[in-house]
């Protein structure tokens, strides 16, 4: 039997552009944190974790009950840190560093549980393409995990991973929450999107 690949979700922005956390952002009546856990679980995901800033942490508790909540004491160092400490959580809910793991950025939801099996398919760190276009979640596979914890928390991870692009079907990939223009139209596609997240 195939050994379950755990997630993190990364939901310890500041939000100031958008001026709202991204990570309690409906879609219908479901928050953005939500919408990631369903995606991954539904995927075979598991266990999941969703790295948050402390002020967010008994909200995203409630919108995710099951999910491990673990708090980024220093989110403003950059996203590296915020997944530095979900590999860290992820160790000690497994007793080990995991063989590859799936994450998921908490504003950029254009992706689906079929796309994440698609990547977790792979051994090495893999991101996601669709008509030339690159975007989230990705999968981070065996040294580069070590990598990633043993660099500075504010290092692009870019900077640290090299990424083999495998293609997708993700018409969505593009969506980023980051400004009130960007909400808007995730809310105009709202019925589109509900009818890929699907398939």
């Amino acid at each position: 039997m195939a050994r379950s690949v755990p997630g993190i979700i990364l939901a310890a922005g500041a939000s100031s552009r958008l001026g709202e956390p991204k990570s309690l952002v409906n879609v219908g009546s479901v928050p953005l944190v939500r919408w990631a856990y369903e995606h991954l679980k539904t995927a075979g995901c598991k266990p999941i974790v969703v790295v948050t800033r402390a002020e967010l942490s008994v909200d995203v508790l409630l919108a995710v009950p099951d999910a491990i909540v673990s708090i980024n004491p220093h989110p403003e160092a950059g996203r590296t840190g915020s997944l530095q400490n979900g590999i860290s959580s992820l160790h000690s809910e497994l007793g080990r560093l995991p063989r590859k793991l799936v994450m998921a950025p908490v504003d950029r939801p254009g992706w689906n549980a079929t796309l994440v099996r698609a990547l977790t398919g792979h051994d090495q760190s893999v991101c996601p393409v669709h008509q030339g276009r690159k975007g989230h979640p990705v999968v981070l596979s065996g040294d580069d995990l070590e990598r990633i914890l043993s660099v500075s928390s504010s290092t692009p991870l870019r900077d640290i991973v090299s990424f083999l692009e495998v293609p997708v079907d993700g018409p969505w990939l593009h969506l980023n929450i980051d400004t009130s223009e960007s909400l808007s139209d995730l809310h105009e596609n709202a019925a589109e999107l509900h009818a890929y997240f699907q398939r």
